[in-house]
């Protein structure tokens, strides 16, 4: 599994040279450019024209910049987009592996041709309705491009009716499933999850950090949004808040304690009576969960430390 931290996908019209400015101050991860969904026909053949400067001016905010590609219009958008600061693209609209197998192989006669590094581009995979949503674990294997899974909400509410809760009919299966899917394919699930009202991702900055922790809370590393406030709060909440930090460094120090001469006493720790952890037992894979996630902690730091050393200008951290 990919093991960058992009917690902020913010999808920006390729058409908005004003929306495009303003999402390199957005504090983003990651910007995706829109040639597929947010742009009105009459304007993607300019769209396609102007692509390639719009990425610079992004590119100064320490993002990432993907482009979203129509399946549809493949061809036109992928030599509109493949750029050397290019990450790689969103493919929305997916229903099959053979969609997924065109763009890689699109994409590799591209890098050929442009002298990008062969097999650098990325695909982030979006199932977005019933067909797509069979066929994800198909999708998110057919190529070793593919580092991302996620689930398009809009398409979705066409295609599998609201329930009267205002929830979309089986969404909180289908995002459990795509989960699931994606770590079995070895690939990041992206998605949070938002609640009614808030449709297509039109949310508060309060509302999108709480979609956030949720979305976390089930899986997920990641959210595509809509709005330049919508991507502080999703950095936030795909971020290990301090209490869990602390929390996480307690457990490994009292786990460490529990060894005798690097050999455990047994092969669980009793913490019934320690302060702070209340009646529990804990074994090796909870250890490892609380490693995992002061890896996390310290990535999402050294993250925010590029960013802000893009913007300054002053030489970028190793990693």
């Amino acid at each position: 599994m990919n093991d960058k931290v992009r917690r902020s996908w913010l999808l920006v019209p390729a058409s908005r040279d004003e929306r495009i400015a303003s999402a390199a101050a957005s504090n983003a991860d990651v910007v995706v450019l829109d040639l597929a969904e947010l742009v009105a026909e009459k304007d993607k053949p300019s769209a396609r024209d102007s692509f390639q400067g719009a990425i610079e001016p992004v590119k100064a905010g320490g993002v990432e910049i993907f482009a979203q590609v129509d399946p549809e219009l493949m061809y036109a958008d992928l030599r509109a987009c493949v750029w050397p600061e290019l990450a790689g693209v969103v493919v929305c609209r997916l229903e099959a592996a053979e969609q997924v197998r065109e763009a890689d192989r699109l994409l590799g006669e591209l890098e050929e041709e442009r002298g990008l590094v062969p097999g650098t581009l990325e695909i982030v995979a979006s199932v977005e309705n019933a067909q797509g949503n069979r066929a994800a674990y198909e999708i998110a294997t057919c190529s070793p491009r593919v580092t991302a899974l996620t689930l398009g909400r809009a398409e979705l509410v066409m295609d599998l009716r609201p329930e009267p809760s205002g929830e979309i009919h089986l969404y909180q299966y289908l995002m459990q499933r795509l989960v699931t899917v994606a770590n079995a394919a070895g690939v990041t699930p992206l998605g949070a999850w938002w609640r009614a009202p808030d449709r297509g991702l039109l949310a508060t900055p309060e509302r999108t950090g709480e979609a956030a922790v949720r979305g976390r809370a089930i899986g997920f590393k990641g959210s595509m949004c809509l709005l330049d406030n919508q991507a502080e709060p999703l950095n936030r909440g795909f971020s290990p808040t301090e209490r869990e930090e602390t929390e996480a460094r307690r457990l490994v120090e009292a786990w460490k304690e529990h060894f005798v001469g690097g050999v455990a006493r047994n092969d669980t720790m009793n913490l019934t009576g320690v302060e702070g952890f209340g009646q529990r037992l804990v074994g090796p894979e909870s250890v490892q969960q609380s490693r995992n996630l002061l890896d996390l902690a310290a990535r999402c730091a050294a993250k925010e430390e590029e960013k802000a050393a893009a913007v300054e200008q002053r030489p970028v951290p190793s990693p």
